[in-house]
């Protein structure tokens, strides 16, 4: 009687284990997808509908004309790489 209920407590621990091993499996896969996002954000620099020059977080380049707030019609983006690109940020743009 008492080998049963060693093996039922075994086989119980053995289900917690695997439950256990994949729940962190689970968030390891979760972490390694939503990290790049993250990680390869980079800033970009466009001109909004008022002709300002305004910055925003994406991506890639593609993302950021797609989800850059009030951008101009005929606005592209231009990915900020150092401290000079910066300098075109908060500007004025005519014909906008």
């Amino acid at each position: 009687m008492r080998r049963g209920i060693y093996l039922t407590l075994l086989s119980a621990n053995e289900l917690l284990m695997k439950k256990t091993l994949l729940g962190v499996g689970a968030l390891a896969v979760l972490g390694a997808v939503a990290l790049p996002a993250a990680t390869f954000a980079a800033t970009y620099a466009y001109v909004n509908n008022a002709g300002e020059v305004m910055t925003m977080d994406a991506s890639d380049a593609n993302t950021a004309i797609m989800t850059a707030p009030n951008i101009a019609p005929r606005s592209g983006v231009m990915l900020i790489e150092t401290t000079s690109d910066e300098e075109v940020v908060g500007d004025r743009v005519q014909g906008a």
